[in-house]
């Protein structure tokens, strides 16, 4: 009894010092790489898209988008609502692709103050370059931007933005109005 006493107590004071996690405290914010690790768990764990139900890209990179970010993804998701059409994205954003056959993955991340790049590199048929831009907003880190970086320099879309894509379709300059 007075060891079960003593174990008892222990745990409490282990619970109670300070720098010990408490039940009730919140968890830090994931850090840029986990966020695009998360990103990728569900197309690495079926690495050659064998799976019944689709990954939804979109979907997935707006719940860790920053507010300007989201609205232009909401704007394409309602633009396709509308039209019951393809609207400004018709690829999977993560893999870069309407299909995924992943081979050699690895990220690479960069912090600078509150920003951050967690750079992706994998083989989706041919070797594939995604930079996720991250800042830090309200104590949390958001994807601001997703390029997607070419082999070909000289190329006229390099790197695709998708930031700049959706601000040319549903941006207040934009010349389309969907």
């Amino acid at each position: 009894m007075k060891r079960a006493a003593a174990v008892l107590l222990a745990l409490g004071l282990a619970v109670s010092l300070p720098g010990a996690p408490s039940a009730g405290a919140e968890a830090p914010p994931p850090t840029p790489q986990a966020i695009v690790e998360a990103l990728y768990r569900p197309y690495l764990a079926d690495p050659h898209a064998e799976k019944d139900i689709a990954t939804d890209s979109v979907a997935s990179i707006r719940r860790h988008a920053t507010p300007a970010l989201a609205r232009l993804l909401d704007a394409d998701r309602a633009c396709q609502a509308r039209t019951h059409a393809i609207c400004a994205l018709d690829f999977d954003l993560i893999v870069d692709g309407q299909d995924w056959d992943l081979s050699g993955f690895g990220l690479e991340t960069a912090t600078v103050g509150d920003t951050a790049t967690v750079t992706a590199r994998f083989i989706n048929g041919t070797p594939r370059v995604l930079a996720y831009h991250f800042v830090m907003t309200g104590g949390r880190w958001r994807v601001d931007d997703l390029l997607i970086l070419k082999d070909d320099a000289a190329a006229s879309d390099q790197p695709w933005s998708l930031k700049d894509t959706l601000a040319r379709e549903y941006g207040p300059a934009a010349k389309k109005h969907r």
